[in-house]
């Protein structure tokens, strides 16, 4: 008998494939496998690598009772929240009904936190941001981003738009943010609160797919700038305020287990970003939500860290931040990422503009998983590429049982649909439930090389020139859906 605390070793004697050979054969050992891996990354620590850390870890970090706060903090934190609350528009989906909450509403200047008010407070205490107040480094983002958009789309030689393109949409990821900055980011089609309205009411009529209860919210600007700031700066005090705006505008109650994301992305990677229950986890789910789209955006910086990161941009072009229901796993699945159970999944691409299924695959792609794993090879990729081998053929077997009764669902859709253009749409099963729990641009999706033949790819039309209009009076879960302004599609 091997020793199983060993097996997460590089050295390791035993190869990932024999253990899962073993483990297949020996069920009872599954659970001392799963022991050992838990004591091993408790001994292995907290990791050094920026993208590699979770919001716990964080929390842990920044954790602490502000003693001798000064007099008066209290009550700038809570005048802060309620400023922020008076920012904010919700989209709230529960029980098949869904509505559209607009708390914005006009504060009387002499209410408003100050900035004499912010600078009398000791620095170590001192709240980063208000409803209508936030540091910034550089001004005039905005007005910049502009120009190089008009520069792209006047750009008549292919290399040099697509360069002025990748500088455009970095910029939208790292650069310091003011209104027209957050309009702009606000048009990105592949946020949560742009599709899902879309979507429900038609899903709910045909029957066969269940949605989740969720709610999104549009970031109020001074706490989105936040995530252009140095995470691990913040105070206390400010990390309190996000945590205590999140629990109301969410409606947070501590006896639930909820899933959270930022409009475009969830970091379920490591599922302990993605998963929250207990009470302390709820009271601290604000600024799990930051760090998680702080740490989004760090990917679009370039690399000083000598691990050549790739500068990727995209991957939180959000305003949004989201907290859905958590979809309790009725299988027991074996668990990947830190607690993610490994349900069925199936991403189909479609064309609303024809009404057609353009194909499909299996989210879990075998070939995709084992490589990316192998590449990888560190203590968690070894557990992961072992669990994950013992749950393949029941993955790939669920699949190809379901997956053209899933199509025949997404088809009788797709009709109903007031949306432009190609996109993918997964599809989780939980034992005899599937769950629409996903959308983005197909172009945007992987697998659409593989599922999508050639000669049916369309590149989707984007619209980044922001709606500088009244904003009380629009709906920002809806004005997106207008993608007719601009035809810029470059990759």
């Amino acid at each position: 008998m091997f020793s199983l605390m060993k097996i997460f070793d590089k050295k390791a004697e035993v190869s990932k494939d024999e253990i899962a050979a073993f483990l297949k054969t020996e069920p009872e050992a599954l659970e001392m496998f799963e022991k050992a891996y838990n004591a091993y990354s408790i001994a292995a620590g907290s990791p050094d690598n920026l993208f590699k850390i979770n919001s716990r870890q964080v929390s842990e970090m920044t954790a602490g009772i502000e003693l001798n706060a000064p007099e008066g903090l209290e009550d700038i934190k809570r005048r802060i929240v309620n400023e922020l609350i008076a920012k904010t528009v919700i989209y709230d989906y529960k029980d098949k009904k869904s509505q559209v909450i607009d708390l914005r509403k006009e504060i009387p200047d002499e209410e408003l936190v100050t900035r004499e008010e912010i600078m009398k407070i000791p620095e170590p205490y001192r709240p980063a941001f208000t409803g209508s107040l936030m540091k910034i480094d550089i001004p005039g983002s905005g007005r910049q981003l502009l120009s190089i958009l008009k520069e792209c789309m006047e750009q008549k030689n292919p290399l040099k738009q697509k360069k002025l393109y990748q500088i455009f949409r970095q910029g939208l990821d790292i650069l310091d943010l003011d209104a027209i900055v957050y309009e702009i980011i606000d048009k990105n089609v592949n946020s949560m609160g742009y599709w899902l309205p879309h979507m429900v009411e038609i899903i709910d009529e045909e029957g066969f797919f269940k949605i989740p209860n969720t709610r999104i919210i549009k970031v109020p600007l001074t706490l989105l700038q936040l995530t252009r700031q140095d995470y691990m700066s913040l105070t206390r005090s400010t990390l309190d305020i996000v945590d205590e705006y999140c629990r109301k505008v969410f409606d947070l109650k501590d006896d639930k287990e909820y899933f959270i994301k930022t409009g475009t992305y969830s970091s379920k990677y490591d599922f302990r970003n993605a998963k929250v229950a207990g009470a302390k986890e709820i009271r601290e789910l604000g600024e799990y939500l930051l760090f998680i789209h702080w740490q989004a955006l760090q990917m679009a910086h370039y690399d000083l860290t000598g691990r050549n990161q790739p500068v990727i941009y995209g991957v939180s072009t959000t305003t949004e931040w989201v907290v859905r229901e958590y979809i309790k796993d009725t299988e027991h699945n074996p668990c990947i990422y830190h607690g993610m159970p490994l349900h069925t999944e199936y991403r189909v691409f479609v064309d609303f503009d024809t009404d057609t299924i353009l194909g499909i695959h299996p989210y879990w792609d075998k070939g995709v998983m084992k490589k990316h794993f192998e590449r990888v090879d560190d203590a968690d990729a070894r557990h992961d590429y072992i669990t994950y081998s013992l749950a393949e053929d029941q993955l790939y077997n669920r699949y190809f049982k379901n997956k053209d009764t899933v199509m025949e669902h997404i088809k009788a859709l797709l009709p109903k649909v007031d949306m432009q253009g190609q996109w993918s749409i997964d599809i989780m099963q939980n034992g005899n439930d599937f769950y629409f729990i996903d959308m983005a641009v197909a172009e945007n999706s992987a697998f659409f090389r593989e599922a999508v033949p050639l000669e049916s790819r369309k590149p989707m039309k984007e619209n980044w020139i922001p709606d500088l209009s009244d904003k009380k009076e629009r709906n920002y879960f809806f004005d997106k859906s207008k993608n007719t302004i601009s035809d810029l599609s470059i990759r």
